[in-house]
């Protein structure tokens, strides 16, 4: 975008239309939200670019750890799966938006199922 073109939304902010301008930026945030699956915060960008090669965003999203869990999960990638290596500063925002947004979950798995829920197994003994 050229200089005008930065005036030009400079005033759109400016004027009548600075409410329905900032709530199309909003549906765009929502839009990309809801297109990706991702959350957006800083970092996401990387993320879906780099990560969206090879896998839907939903294996990002179904899954959490920590900083170093997300590491070793590129770094598993990168020696099995054909990952390139990654610039730094790329790297450490993808890891830092997964930590953040991703991190680990004080439940990982759902409960079990109650014992009236379970399906009666007949006993390997009975004839």
């Amino acid at each position: 975008m050229g200089i005008s073109g930065l005036k030009m939304a400079a005033n759109l902010l400016k004027g009548p239309f600075a409410l329905g301008t900032i709530a199309l930026l909003h549906l765009s945030a929502s839009y990309a939200q809801e297109a990706t699956g991702l959350i957006r915060e800083d970092g996401w960008q990387s993320v879906q670019e780099n990560c969206t090669r090879c896998h839907t965003t939903q294996m990002i999203t179904q899954n959490s750890g920590s900083r170093e869990v997300w590491k070793s999960r590129i770094v598993w990638m990168q020696a099995t799966q054909g990952l390139e290596q990654l610039n730094a500063n790329v790297e450490a925002s993808i890891l830092d938006y997964l930590a953040t947004n991703y991190g680990p979950r004080a439940v990982s798995r759902r409960a079990g199922l109650g014992e009236h829920l379970l399906p009666d197994i007949p006993s390997s003994s009975a004839k």
